[in-house]
C-alpha cells in the first residue's frame, strides 16, 4: 500500500529502478538487501540503524566492504513477524526487469511459491552464509528456533516494456504463478525431454529407455546438478546451470490476461490470504481496481491494479 501512496504522490514512478521503488517504500521492513552498493549509491544506508562500528560489522559478517552487492539470491528479504506465536512474513522478493513484453529469465533459481532460509543458504553456497548473517542482524526474530526452516512466501517484481511510456507494467507476482508443477517433477521431466530428443536422433533400445526414465525420477535437486564436476583426465570442470524462462501462460503481462498498461499490480492466488488483502484495500479506500485472471495452468489469481495518472 505504501508503494501506491508514493506513486500517487509522485515520489516514485514506474520508470524508476526497481531497487529504488522497493527501498523507498520498504527500507525499514527489510532484513536483507542484495544490492547494498546500489542502495548506497541511491542514498539508502542498509546499516543505518545498527549500533556496531563499520569495522565490527565487517568482522562479524566476513566482508571487506559493507557496501558491496552480494550477487546472491534473493534481491530482497522482508523481516519476519510473530502472529499468535507463529513466525509469519519474511517474504522473499526477486526483481525481473525487461525492455520488451517477455519476462527476464530466471537465472539464479527456479521460481517457486515458498522457500526456507535453509534452502536459500544451500542454494547460494558460500554466499548463502552472508545472506543469513545479514538477515540475522536485521531481523529481531532471528533467534526463533523456526526462523531458518519456516516457509517464506516468494514474490517476483516484474516490469515489462520498462522504457515504453504507454506499455509499461509493473507487477509483484505470487511465486505460485510460476510454480505450476513442483520442482521435484519439473527437473526429471526436463532430463526426460533431453533423452527423448536423443532417442529421436539415435537408436536406443526400449529397455534402456525405460531404465533411463526410472533414473531421471531421482534427479530432482538442481543445486546438486549445478555443481562443477570433477571428471577423471579432464582439464576442465563442466557445469550445468539450470535457468528458466516463462511461457506465455506463465507471463502475467500476457495480453490475454488483460493487465492494464501503465499500472502497478499485486497478483496473488485467489485464496484466504487474498481476501485479507482485499479487506485492507477496502478499509484504506485507495484507488485500486480488482479483477480475476484465469491462469491456464494454475487456477484463479486476483489482480489488485493501480493505474498511474
Amino acid at each position: 500500500m505504501k508503494t501506491v501512496e508514493l506513486l500517487e504522490s509522485g515520489k516514485i514512478s514506474l520508470y524508476d529502478g526497481l531497487e529504488k521503488i522497493i527501498l523507498t517504500s520498504s527500507l525499514s521492513d527489510l532484513a536483507y538487501v542484495e544490492g547494498r552498493k546500489t542502495a548506497h549509491d541511491l542514498g539508502f544506508d542498509v546499516w543505518k540503524k545498527l549500533k556496531p562500528s563499520d569495522e565490527r560489522l565487517k568482522q562479524k559478517l566476513g566482508l571487506k566492504n559493507l557496501y558491496t552487492n552480494s550477487q546472491a539470491f534473493p534481491d530482497f528479504m522482508f523481516k519476519s513477524r510473530v502472529n499468535n506465536g507463529q513466525l509469519v512474513g519474511g517474504e522473499i522478493l526477486e526483481l525481473k526487469d525487461a525492455q520488451g513484453g517477455n519476462i527476464a529469465s530466471f537465472n539464479s533459481t527456479i521460481p517457486t511459491e515458498y522457500k526456507t532460509l535453509k534452502e536459500i543458504e544451500r542454494l547460494n553456497g558460500q554466499k548463502g552464509k552472508t545472506v543469513i548473517k545479514i538477515a540475522e542482524l536485521l531481523d529481531e526474530n532471528s533467534k526463533n528456533a523456526e526462523w531458518r526452516i519456516y516457509k517464506r512466501k516468494c514474490f517476483y517484481m516484474i516490469r515489462t516494456h520498462k522504457k515504453h511510456q504507454d506499455k509499461i507494467r509493473v507487477s509483484i507476482v505470487d511465486g505460485a504463478f510460476f510454480e505450476t508443477i513442483p520442482e521435484r517433477e519439473l527437473i526429471p521431466s526436463m532430463f526426460q525431454n533431453i533423452f527423448d530428443r536423443h532417442a529421436g536422433e539415435y537408436e536406443i533400445p526400449d529397455n534402456i529407455r525405460e531404465d533411463a526414465r526410472q533414473v531421471f525420477r531421482y534427479l530432482t535437486d538442481h543445486i546438486l546438478i549445478s555443481f562443477s564436476q570433477d571428471i577423471t583426465n579432464a582439464s576442465i570442470k563442466p557445469r550445468l546451470r539450470i535457468m528458466a524462462e516463462a511461457t506465455k501462460e506463465g507471463n502475467p503481462h500476457w495480453r490475454e490476461y488483460g493487465i492494464p498498461e501503465k499500472t502497478f499490480n499485486l497478483i496473488i492466488k485467489a485464496d484466504g490470504e487474498a481476501k485479507i488483502v482485499e479487506d485492507i484495500i477496502k478499509k484504506r479506500e485507495m484507488r485500486i481496481q480488482k479483477h480475476k485472471i484465469k491462469h491456464r495452468n494454475d487456477g484463479e489469481f486476483l489482480v489488485f491494479s493501480y493505474r498511474v495518472r
